[in-house]
């Protein structure tokens, strides 16, 4: 997935967080400024949010007068003017359309993007740690709200990270048939020469951290050129979208996958990678309303299991103000 995807699939998560206030006549006139100042940001945010508007309103609109989509339907048979449907099939009708929207709007609050939804073998919800055991025998611990998509051949064992956090317990190569074990993040992969590590991979960036033997990264650019380095235990990588591969960092053991034991670790972290952390714990999303505060720098060791104390604490640290709602937190100065 491209910077520009992510970029979409944010703005589509923030734009149904301020439909579900709307719709739910949550909106005061702090948080109609609040509104406005998003919405001001930039075309892209109009545009997103005007089509999600408008899906949500022809939805009203099918509820009290559903004849177009009768109409549409109607074309199945070829004696439409004689077709008239029961009360109880028109109610359904609607009610699948609203079915459909409201699970659409259920996947951008809960994983920000439909891929991952339609995608996943195996996903978390946000809050949640879960636990699975491959058909190979290697175990993956997932952080919240994260997915991932299983490809297994005769070859090679192929594990996609959709989104989120997973720390990996691989089965020795030469205890699966000689296929390796290979962990991708869009252009970024991670062969296991080893067994245990973790790999992040969150809107602006990838991360491998190896806690058990060796790990070879790999980027492979648009070119097909490929860069690559070899991690061994106590070492991490990081990549940044649209820049090239990291430099070899140190990383103390405890602090690799510490989601696992209920810390979240944040070190010299831009305030924005904070917040889409956090918001992997909640089911109502944290939004900041300003670029500037976005890349202020936070350093610190939170409860994941706390998100609102957490939050309060980051926000105490860096000396901002938010507004809370039941469905969303905005961050501001």
């Amino acid at each position: 997935m491209t910077s520009d995807d992510q970029q979409r699939g944010r703005i589509e998560s923030e734009a149904t967080d301020w439909l579900v206030l709307q719709t739910a006549g949550r909106l005061d006139s702090h948080a109609e400024s609040a509104f406005q100042a998003w919405i001001g940001r930039s075309a892209q945010h109009r545009a997103i949010y005007a089509e999600l508007r408008r899906t949500w309103d022809s939805l009203e609109v099918l509820r009290s007068n559903p004849g177009d989509l009768l109409r549409h339907t109607a074309k199945l048979n070829h004696k439409a003017e004689a077709m008239r449907m029961p009360r109880r099939l028109t109610s359904a009708i609607t009610a699948l359309a609203a079915s459909l929207l409201l699970m659409a709007l259920g996947a951008f609050l809960w994983f920000g993007d439909l891929a991952t939804l339609m995608l996943a073998d195996h996903r978390s919800a946000p809050g949640e740690i879960r636990s699975v055991t491959l058909a190979d025998g290697s175990h993956v611990d997932l952080g919240p709200a994260s997915a991932i998509r299983v490809q297994f051949s005769a070859t090679e064992r192929r594990i996609e990270l959709l989104n989120g956090s997973a720390f990996f317990h691989a089965v020795p190569q030469a205890l699966a048939g000689g296929r390796p074990f290979v962990v991708e993040t869009g252009r970024l992969s991670a062969r296991a020469l080893g067994t245990r590590f973790a790999v992040e991979r969150l809107a602006e960036r990838d991360t491998v951290a190896v806690a058990e033997h060796d790990v070879e990264v790999t980027l492979r650019g648009p070119d097909d050129l490929a860069q690559s380095a070899v991690l061994s235990p106590g070492q991490t990588m990081r990549y940044r979208r649209g820049a090239a591969l990291g430099m070899v960092g140190s990383i103390d053991p405890r602090e690799i996958a510490a989601w696992r034991s209920g810390n979240l670790v944040f070190y010299q972290a831009p305030l924005g990678e904070v917040v889409a952390e956090l918001n992997r714990y909640r089911r109502s999303r944290i939004v900041i309303m300003d670029d500037e505060l976005s890349a202020r720098i936070v350093s610190g060791v939170v409860r994941g299991d706390d998100p609102d104390g957490a939050l309060k604490v980051v926000t105490d640290e860096l000396r901002v103000r938010k507004t809370e709602w039941p469905f969303l937190v905005i961050i501001h100065k």
